[in-house]
């Protein structure tokens, strides 16, 4: 039939104009209706063709295209992966525009990412990485091996003060040609792969930099890299902040994106960012709180993502700076008495799960310590009463300390940021706890200041704050006694001479049955000791516009590794041949 039709059509195409007016004349009104019926079966038969080549032989596909705006809180300052690390903005952007020589997948196994490939030797002390082929830098100097060991020698260097040096430190790196390298460990250290996620820097341009001027160059606001994306362009407003930057993908990259414009807004608090949303100002944002979704029922076209993070809050008790917190007995009350499901239900709308130790649950299969501090706040008072804390006259416990002359007040600050989220937990808490009788005093600090005001310096008796861990855990900068100052992030202050020794043979554990048991270990001494008050372990959410296409964020360790795979995101489609 269709063949048919083809060759009356090509007759009929052949025909000039006066070949169908004379036609036309000729042919009596049956014919001329016989003539217009094959004439609109062969239009029709063309039309079902192309639509059945379009819409059943072919499946949508992601294609170039598209602008996509994210809003920020902040604003950058050091867009250099040797010292992002403190920063959630400086981090996120470092992701876009760098790349190490390995990254997560979306599973978040590691991948190779500069490194074509990768083998561990000499029992797992050795790591030697293959760089691809003819990647270039944007000004089109050639990438070699010399650009990974300048910024890992940089980064070990004390005099550029990188929070990342304690990763990198007994770790010799040496190249072997232009592009390949080794890196010899110390000792074996099974999550290591993790340290080589970390940006590489241009050596060409970096080099003169003297110590003295690394946080002053502008090479830290233009940041020169080798990740998905380039920056193009950066508006300021008058007083000279800056207010957006827009990024192009990076056509030296091996896995060009597929986003044409990536744009992100910078704002000073987190609730801008949320009526720039409404205002459909920006197409994404990460909330700072689960409060901020209820703000959002009435956006159209938002879709959440909720991923669960290797994270956790808790507060931290700092011994050196109040002497009532040094008591294992004062600790252990003010835990018992903190109402984690009420948290949980109320203030973050089950977005989160009851932490009860120092992993978070399901994490390696850890498991939840044997020595569990359930809510029971009348036993906690009465473990204070039995620890010679007495209620006093103004209903708060006291009791008289060695060297005093008269009682002492059971009264201590705790310190947190300003975020809303963390504001209403640091309320209850000060609720729960002036409940069975100890005084607390709140001290919240701006977001932007409490890095170098209070943590780095240790400057709090108790904080409220958050740990990230990652999918594959090393806690020893969190709980190893070295670590306790500053760059380390044992905010505890914690020293135990056994949980030193479990942190350190557990990094060097290859099997991984004997690495849980280890952790296993080392949470009922933490928990024994209780240097800390767990509190929840929250979800992440990732607020989009439904235009945007590919996300895949069911397990990144941190906020930023959202982006590690925005090549793979779309806006734009097309349709192409399906193998069916």
């Amino acid at each position: 039939m269709l063949k048919k039709i083809a060759r009356r059509t090509s007759f009929l195409r052949s025909l000039s104009t006066n070949h169908w007016r004379h036609l036309l004349r000729n042919l009596s009104e049956k014919e001329i209706n016989w003539v217009l019926f094959w004439l609109g079966l062969a239009a029709l038969s063309a039309l079902f063709l192309s639509g059945y080549d379009y819409w059943i032989l072919r499946s949508p596909a992601p294609a170039e295209g598209g602008a996509y705006t994210e809003g920020l809180m902040g604003e950058p300052r050091y867009l250099n992966p040797a010292i992002s690390s403190a920063s959630e903005v400086d981090r996120d952007i470092t992701t876009l525009v760098f790349s190490g020589l390995v990254k997560h997948d979306k599973s978040g196994r590691i991948v190779p990412d500069l490194a074509a490939s990768y083998e561990i030797k000499d029992g797992g002390k050795t790591y030697e990485f293959t760089l691809r082929e003819n990647l270039t830098w944007p000004d089109k100097k050639p990438f070699t091996a010399d650009d990974v060991v300048f910024t890992i020698n940089l980064i070990k260097d004390p005099k550029y003060q990188s929070p990342l040096r304690n990763n990198w430190q007994g770790v010799r790196v040496e190249k072997i040609d232009d592009r390949r390298l080794t890196m010899k460990l110390p000792v074996q250290y099974e999550p290591f792969l993790e340290n080589a996620t970390v940006g590489v820097l241009p050596q060409h341009l970096w080099s003169g930099v003297q110590p003295q001027n690394f946080l002053l160059t502008q090479l830290n606001l233009k940041p020169v890299g080798l990740g998905q994306y380039t920056l193009t362009k950066i508006t300021k407003n008058a007083s000279g902040l800056i207010r957006s930057m827009e990024f192009s993908p990076n056509s030296r990259y091996y896995e060009k994106a597929n986003i044409s414009r990536l744009i992100l807004r910078f704002y000073e608090t987190q609730e801008n960012i949320v009526n720039a949303y409404k205002r459909r100002e920006i197409d994404g944002f990460s909330l700072s709180s689960v409060l901020e979704k209820d703000l959002l029922a009435t956006a159209r076209d938002v879709e959440f993502y909720n991923i669960k993070l290797p994270r956790y809050f808790a507060i931290f008790f700092n011994q050196s700076k109040s002497d009532k917190l040094t008591e294992l007995a004062v600790r252990q009350a003010l835990s018992q008495a903190v109402d984690r499901d009420f948290i949980v239900k109320e203030i973050l709308k089950n977005e989160a799960e009851p932490q009860r130790g120092p992993f978070p649950f399901g994490l390696l299969e850890i498991g939840e310590p044997k020595i569990n501090p359930e809510y029971d706040p009348e036993k906690a008072g009465a473990a204070l009463g039995k620890a010679g804390w007495k209620i006093g006259s103004d209903g708060f416990r006291e009791k008289k300390l060695k060297n005093a002359k008269s009682a002492t007040r059971l009264e201590f600050v705790l310190t947190t940021t300003d975020w809303p989220e963390l504001t209403q937990v640091a309320s209850a808490l000060k609720s729960d706890w002036e409940k069975i009788g100890v005084k607390v005093n709140l001290d919240v600090v701006p977001v932007n200041a409490i890095q170098n005001q209070t943590i780095r310096p240790r400057q709090y008796e108790a904080l409220l704050f958050g740990e990230v861990l990652g999918l594959n855990p090393d806690p020893f900068s969190f709980w190893h006694s070295t670590q306790r100052k500053d760059p380390g992030l044992n905010l505890a202050l914690y020293s135990n001479k056994k949980a030193d020794g479990l942190l350190e043979t557990s990094r060097q554990a290859s099997d991984p049955e004997d690495r849980v048991k280890k952790y296993q270990s080392l949470q009922e001494i933490i928990m024994q000791d209780a240097p800390a008050v767990f509190l929840y372990s929250p979800n992440y959410i990732y607020a989009v516009s439904g235009k945007i296409n590919g996300l895949d964020l069911k397990a990144v360790n941190t906020p930023s590794q959202r982006f590690e795979n925005i090549n793979s995101w779309y806006i734009a489609t097309k349709r192409i041949k399906s193998d069916k």
